[in-house]
């Protein structure tokens, strides 16, 4: 794997017509909120795809949700072999076809679908248009759908499709400034409630034998010395996490900046220059929905990471510093 390709995806290994009217922007709320609400909910036992530039991958999802914690696990149908397990306080890969375990801590905020709405939604409103669409049918279920709509082009705009009967998130588009689609979660199959079996949330490998990566316990710290900063952010954004974490595929320590606008997320990591990166990251890259940025600051690589516009994570790479 490149570095290039290793900082864009670190992010993640560490988610139409008209605006409707103010009352059926106020029932999109609603809507909203059930969704954000389900995952919290019910149990559901489906298969997604997820469709992201000109790949598509499927996974099978288990998901149990009891005395308001939850557990589930995720495995690939397609491509390479990846189990994921995750609970409240840690994500566990396991990846077969390299033999090794990466276990990290679950991070506050990250986003996964099809929880992919924060459970305070009243900023979205300030940075987003929210309009209520048309019934559709999703993996055999009758669904409605909002629409999402960026007030500025630092941030993409999203449809959604909530299950009628509970609320779960069914399918999710991702929409770019010219109005594609560049990112697309759906699932083709889903049964909610019932009672999920004890073995269906274990994993089917072992991980005896293989190399295991493990984040450790107080890697992730906040930090007192908050000297790196963004001076310039995109409308709506703020800083929302400040940390340095240890990461456990790399041995090494970073810091992270966490900036959001209640949907979207975008990350800073500062690396000192020549503590393991082959080729230092300039410019702007992307592939599929994600964005990144990179450039050396005070003698320190900084890349800036998210599902947002390259707009967005330019000016902010653009204005990191340290004070």
């Amino acid at each position: 794997m490149t570095p290039v390709r290793f900082r864009i995806l670190l992010a993640a290994c560490l988610i139409s017509g008209p605006v409707a009217t103010v009352q059926a922007a106020g029932s999109a709320m609603d809507w909203l909120m059930k969704m954000s609400a389900a995952v919290q909910k019910h149990n559901y036992d489906g298969t997604f795809i997820y469709r992201h530039g000109d790949q598509i991958e499927a996974m099978r999802i288990v998901h149990q949700a009891k005395n308001g914690t939850s557990r589930e696990r995720l495995v690939s149908l397609n491509g390479e072999a990846r189990e994921i397990i995750r609970n409240e306080r840690d994500v566990i890969c396991y990846l077969p076809d390299k033999k090794s375990v990466v276990i990290e801590h679950r991070k506050t905020g990250e986003k996964n679908f099809p929880a992919l709405l924060p459970e305070k939604l009243d900023v979205v409103t300030s940075n987003y248009k929210v309009g209520l669409g048309g019934s559709d049918r999703v993996a055999t279920r009758k669904a409605r759908m909002v629409f999402v709509k960026p007030r500025d082009g630092f941030r993409y705009g999203y449809q959604l499709w909530a299950d009628e009967q509970t609320g779960l998130l069914l399918k999710a588009n991702l929409i770019n400034e010219e109005r594609e689609i560049v990112e697309q979660f759906m699932f083709t199959q889903i049964e909610i409630g019932g009672p999920i079996k004890p073995g269906d949330l274990d994993p089917r490998y072992s991980g005896k034998k293989w190399v295991w990566h493990r984040e450790p316990e107080a890697s992730s710290k906040a930090v007192s010395d908050k000297r790196w900063t963004a001076a310039k952010l995109p409308r709506g954004y703020r800083l929302t996490r400040q940390m340095a974490r240890h990461l456990p595929t790399r041995d090494m320590v970073v810091e992270h900046l966490v900036y959001s606008d209640g949907l979207a997320v975008v990350s800073v990591f500062i690396e000192p220059q020549g503590s393991g990166s082959a080729k230092p990251m300039t410019g702007s890259t992307g592939m599929g929905a994600v964005n990144a940025f990179g450039a050396m600051v005070n003698g320190h690589q900084v890349t800036v990471v998210g599902e947002v516009p390259a707009a967005t994570v330019t000016m902010i790479g653009q204005s990191i510093e340290y004070r």
